[in-house]
């Protein structure tokens, strides 16, 4: 399980704000990291006050692209830029460790899946997939009540069609008097793929559109399909092949219900990791070159983010923090350069850099789930070799604190 979830975290790493909502969701209820400069130094108090009036403040922040560093509130080691890997960074020069061994973390106990869950699961997995096969499932089944029908129909009065009387594609549950007395009876019995026109007659308080209370009308339906019970023939379909019964594709199901709960608890454990690391720690100084890559995986993250709701990265911003996405991401990168810091420190002290097999590896993930050639394709297009050390370094620490933590396990 934990080479799965080392992947998982490997992928995120490219999508930074995955891991920030982690990150964001302890930071609002905990100290944050110190600093020795009374200007520097912030607690959650402050951060969620800043946080707030940068949220209602129309201010525009520029960052100079070349040096985003220049703009943070912590105190910022200027490099040589000889030094581009944390690793090779003496981070123990500028961060003071406490008594990590030992922490006493609560978590959630991992949730139990029951039969419940995975039938639910499975019945919405399955009609998801079979929508694009339903026609040919159900071609020439016979329309019965209970069964949820997806047609077409037209409303005619006097052999117009009126205003509000046709829709595409709508799913009727027959026998639920969503439709006109007549409507749903006159469809029972009904071959998907026919159409068939119903003489009704719409009721005389009819308060909807009352200009056809007590008017006679005709509709024609058509029924595209049913929707199709989950059956071993209809599953293999739906899945193209990759499962033959539904005996199989709800063990499937299930795997993935009882992954996904391992996946949570392990989220979980990670952010009570952090919330008991942190304030225990101190962080004098951040190196320019952390924090300035810091800001632009940040920075490009947000933009992939906002491209998938089909916005720029700006926009995103402004509608999601109420801030512009560069005091956004400086604000993120103030909070999360000395964090990062506090791991490397103790991944120093308890030997837990990532070795090159263990970037290889997460190289070749990449490779085989994105679909590159060579390596030098993932480090061209899509994390460079040092976040990607980072991410792997920060993982790697994450289980030992976990390890070495005293656990309780809640109900919750």
């Amino acid at each position: 399980m934990k080479k799965n979830r080392n992947l998982i975290i490997a992928i995120a790493a490219v999508a930074v704000v995955a891991i920030l909502i982690v990150y964001t969701a302890v930071n609002n209820g905990r100290a944050s990291v110190g600093t020795d400069t009374a200007d520097s130094t912030q607690t959650a108090e402050s951060t969620d006050s800043s946080s707030s009036e940068s949220a209602d403040s129309t201010q525009e922040v520029t960052v100079d692209s070349d040096n985003p560093s220049a703009s943070s509130s912590l105190v910022i080691t200027v490099t040589d830029g000889s030094v581009t890997s944390l690793a090779d960074y003496p981070v123990e020069d500028y961060v003071t460790l406490g008594d990590y061994i030992g922490m006493e973390l609560s978590v959630a106990a991992v949730e139990e899946v029951d039969d419940g869950s995975v039938t639910a699961l499975a019945e919405s997995y399955f009609n998801s997939l079979a929508v694009d096969y339903a026609a040919e499932m159900t071609a020439g089944q016979l329309v019965e009540e209970g069964d949820t029908a997806n047609i077409d129909y037209t409303g005619y009065l006097d052999g117009e069609a009126f205003d509000g009387g046709s829709a595409a594609g709508y799913d009727l549950v027959i026998g639920s008097g969503s439709f006109i007395d007549g409507f749903e009876d006159g469809l029972i019995g009904v071959a998907v793929g026919d159409t068939v026109d119903l003489n009704l007659t719409f009721p005389s308080d009819y308060s909807n559109n009352p200009s056809l209370a007590g008017k006679e009308v005709v509709f024609t339906v058509t029924v595209n399909y049913v929707t199709p019970d989950m059956t071993d023939d209809n599953v293999a379909v739906a899945t193209g092949g990759s499962y033959s019964t539904v005996e199989e594709f709800e063990e499937f199901c299930r795997s993935y219900l009882e992954y996904y709960a391992q996946y949570e608890y392990q989220s979980d454990l990670d952010a009570a990791v952090i919330e008991a690391v942190l304030p225990i720690c101190t962080v004098t100084e951040v190196p320019d070159f952390l924090y300035n890559m810091l800001y632009e995986n940040l920075t490009a993250s947000i933009e992939s983010e906002a491209a998938g709701y089909g916005l720029d990265g700006e926009t995103y911003c402004s509608y999601f923090t109420g801030m512009s996405m560069a005091e956004y991401v400086v604000l993120m990168a103030d909070e999360y350069a000395p964090e990062v810091m506090i791991f490397q420190a103790i991944a120093n002290a308890e030997g837990l850099n990532p070795t090159q097999e263990e970037l290889d590896e997460q190289v070749e993930a990449y490779m085989t789930y994105y679909g590159y050639e060579t390596e030098e394709e993932v480090y061209e297009n899509m994390i460079t070799r040092e976040s990607l050390e980072m991410y792997l370094m920060q993982t790697l620490v994450a289980d030992f604190l976990a390890e070495n933590a005293v656990i309780t396990e809640t109900e919750e």
